[in-house]
């Protein structure tokens, strides 16, 4: 990341709000929780559950949400981000996890060190092939990963990002075209197990009920979650959709 970059990116971390349980609040709370991370977290789990090692890189930890539902979940955690006031924020939502400030593409960790690294919403921050090459340092021989990033080709999520931006946006991060995601994955020793989308209207909707401050009730929520559904068994959908989930292991 360039300088002018990191400056942007601290600063606006440094004063978007988060939760107590280390969520950044930038998106309606019930559409997020009960659609969005709901699929998020049931994904991450059924990826890691099986893993005969426990220590996890929640690379780009921000708040701390994930990391506070791994360790609930019985795994070793280490989170990590560049921004020490997100940090202490994700500290204070789950504070027996280790937490550390650095810089996402220079780890302050011995190489090996990991057995899984799971990363939402973080990669499009960085310079991914530079992000990739310091992680496979890091991780063991045949580690798992799960990344989870926002797709470039999602018309809502363009409309949003170009005319309501969230308070967390930053001047250099920039999504994914998933051709491309794929590409460098490959090319810099991830190897691919599942490469799918997800989402097709549920951020720009929490983010429009944000803005709004409307909680959307249950019956609402209820059809965003089937909608979400059918949008991902729609071939058609597949490159559209708002979030590239990729999951595999180090070669």
């Amino acid at each position: 990341m360039v300088v002018e970059e990191i400056i942007d990116e601290l600063e606006k971390y440094s004063v978007v709000g988060v939760d107590e349980k280390g969520e950044i609040e930038t998106y309606e709370t019930s559409i997020l929780l009960n659609v969005v991370r709901r699929r998020e977290l049931k994904i991450i789990s059924n990826n890691v559950a099986s893993h005969s090692s426990k220590l996890i890189l929640d690379y780009g930890c921000g708040g701390g949400w994930l990391s506070r539902f791994l360790f609930r979940k019985g795994f070793d955690v280490v989170g990590i981000d560049v921004n020490i006031k997100l940090v202490r924020k994700a500290k204070d939502a789950c504070s027996r996890v280790e937490f550390v400030v650095c810089d996402a593409e220079k780890l302050p960790f011995r190489d090996a060190a990991f057995d899984v690294v799971i990363g939402v919403a973080i990669l499009h921050h960085l310079n991914v092939r530079r992000s990739c090459r310091e992680l496979e340092r890091i991780l063991n021989e045949k580690s798992k990963f799960v990344f989870l990033e926002p797709n470039s080709l999602n018309p809502l999520s363009a409309i949003g990002r170009r005319f309501f931006p969230t308070e967390a946006h930053t001047k250099g991060e920039k999504a994914f075209v998933p051709s491309y995601l794929k590409t460098v994955l490959n090319q810099t020793g991830f190897a691919l197990e599942r490469y799918f989308t997800l989402f097709s209207i549920s951020f720009p909707l929490a983010r429009l009920f944000k803005i709004a401050r409307i909680r959307p009730p249950l019956s609402v929520i209820r059809l965003i979650s089937l909608f979400e559904s059918a949008m991902e068994s729609m071939p058609m959908m597949k490159q559209l959709n708002s979030t590239i989930v990729t999951v595999g292991t180090i070669v």
